[in-house]
């Protein structure tokens, strides 16, 4: 390549790159104009506790950019530090509105140091009363680890009650994870360790299979069921 050529070849380059500078700040400045700034938050999702002013309130202050500037993660990450919302997605609709859809926790009951459990076990600090929305709430006490392991056990528990009926009211763990179920109706129920795993329901299905029989002869419902016995349980009225 002779000198003309070499010439005639960084010419066009540095016109090239010239061009792409002024497109890229053309770019960046149209990208700032207040035209793109976000006016409307529009929010999805079942909701019974998260507000919109929750939800402002969360955001507020830490959501910084445009409609081309707008980190979505960080936005996601700020509406999930509300308490009630388990997870969140945020995408943009041109020109100026985010969409932000909420999936909302479930409440199933309340732990012994005040916290909300919810459907999936995990344990969140909110008002107590407003997980009375979500239904019924269940008394648990007991070490916090255990909790996802309380919900489930309230599942299959709570399942296997039904042939009574009954509905469990509360369920108490010990530090040496022992279960112990009351009911609605006042009855205890004393379900000894999971160990080995299964145990517990064990215990309750044979409680359910003869419950009739314990009924009979205690001529009524009895107020407490031991079955932390091997072969069996026992069974006293009020």
């Amino acid at each position: 390549m002779n000198g003309l050529a070499v010439l005639r070849w960084a010419t066009r380059a540095a016109l090239a790159a010239a061009v792409l500078l002024a497109l890229t700040a053309a770019a960046l400045w149209a990208a700032q104009r207040p035209r793109f700034d976000f006016r409307r938050i529009e929010v999805v999702g079942d909701l019974r506790h998260v507000s919109r002013a929750a939800l402002r309130a969360a955001i507020a202050g830490r959501l910084h950019g445009n409609f081309f500037t707008l980190r979505l993660a960080d936005a996601r990450q700020a509406v999930e530090t509300i308490p009630w919302v388990a997870s969140a997605s945020v995408r943009r609709v041109w020109p100026d509105r985010l969409v932000v859809t909420l999936v909302e926790r479930r409440a199933v009951g309340v732990w012994s140091d005040g916290r909300v459990v919810s459907d999936a076990g995990q344990l969140f600090d909110v008002n107590p009363a407003e997980a009375e929305q979500d239904g019924p709430q269940v008394d648990f006490s007991g070490p916090p680890a255990l909790a996802a392991e309380a919900v489930d056990k309230l599942a299959t528990l709570g399942a296997g009650l039904r042939a009574l009926p009954a509905t469990i009211a509360a369920i108490d763990i010990s530090e040496r994870a022992s279960w112990t179920v009351r009911t609605q109706s006042g009855q205890t129920l004393d379900l000894g360790r999971d160990d080995p795993p299964g145990s517990v329901q064990a215990r309750l299905a044979a409680i359910v299979a003869n419950y009739p029989l314990v009924v009979a002869q205690l001529s009524g419902p009895p107020a407490r069921i031991d079955a932390r016995y091997t072969n069996g349980f026992a069974a006293t009225r009020p």
